[in-house]
């Protein structure tokens, strides 16, 4: 690992942490809750406020970096696409979503993660997805594999590179000998070669142009499946395949900040991480399919494309 790595991955870990600990403890509060582009598109005052503060975080370490944030960007597809667009290119680009799972937050399920990406030039190298009601936090560097750590864990190793991660500490608490290799244990994608085999996930249903046809199509496949499970938070489905937990998932018409530090968990923890239909991903990529390995994937695109 580089000194701008470590530099980088700090930032990213006390970040996602300081907002995951923000609406962790707001969970069962009263919120100022709104719609934005339909009525399953929910925003709370707890969204930007997550947001804000990881956006602090960056920019005192980062003032040159440029953050692509939902709370940022008009509601709707086509602003998502046109903000990407715009962004994708930039050298320091930081993609976040800091509440990912805002219906579940809203309905006081303990369902939602703080996911954080850095792109240079278009090309996802770090991602970050935390969830802080389990105290899980995964993470990947591009070439270097994929991990799963906590809270403590994340905070003491990034306190090394990062004074202000102390901040985070109880006194006492910090372990050198934590400080020194990457905190945490390897994650491993499943090794399940068939959909009927496989636990799958989705959204449901599915938004975008031909909803119900896909819907209807997702079904079809779920069916085939040994289980099926909807989570209704993109980053966390990611999380879980990297991690083996799950072994497939798709969605349409997901925005840049759900699944841009997932799919490179994916690819870090040895899965398969694409376009729906096996194209390479991108930051403009809205479509998505994941799996534990190539079998499964190859099965999953051809049982979903219309």
């Amino acid at each position: 690992m580089t000194q701008a790595e470590d530099r980088l991955l700090s930032v990213a870990l006390t970040a996602a942490v300081e907002a995951g600990d923000h609406f962790r403890v707001r969970i069962g509060a009263l919120k100022d809750v709104k719609t934005k582009s339909s009525p399953a598109d929910l925003v709370t005052n707890v969204d930007p406020e997550c947001e804000a503060l990881i956006w602090q975080r960056v920019h005192a370490n980062f003032p040159e970096h440029t953050l692509l944030g939902e709370e940022q960007i008009s509601p709707g597809a086509a602003a998502s696409v046109a903000a990407t667009a715009k962004a994708a290119a930039a050298d320091h680009l930081w993609i976040v979503d800091p509440l990912d799972g805002t219906t579940n937050f809203v309905h006081h399920m303990p369902l939602s993660v703080v996911s954080i990406a850095y792109a240079c030039r278009g090309v996802v190298q770090m991602g970050v997805v935390f969830d802080p009601y389990h105290d899980e936090l995964f993470f990947a560097l591009k070439g270097q594999g994929a991990y799963c750590t906590n809270r403590h864990q994340a905070v003491a190793w990034s306190a090394h590179g990062l004074p202000q991660a102390a901040e985070l500490l109880s006194h006492g608490e910090a372990d050198g000998a934590q400080l020194h290799t990457l905190p945490g244990r390897n994650i491993q994608s499943s090794a399940t070669q068939e959909i009927r085999q496989a636990i799958v996930a989705s959204g449901f249903p599915a938004r975008g142009q031909r909803a119900r046809e896909r819907t209807e199509v997702g079904l079809q496949v779920a069916a085939r499946a040994r289980h099926l499970r909807a989570l209704g938070a993109a980053a966390l489905h990611l999380a879980w395949v990297a991690s083996g937990r799950i072994d497939g998932f798709w969605e349409y018409d997901l925005n840049v900040w759900d699944v841009a530090a997932g799919m490179l968990l994916v690819q870090e923890a040895g899965g398969q991480a694409a376009a729906l239909g096996g194209g390479a991903y991108s930051l403009q990529v809205r479509d998505v399919r994941v799996a534990g390995t190539a079998d499964l994937a190859a099965e999953l695109d051809g049982a979903l494309l219309m």
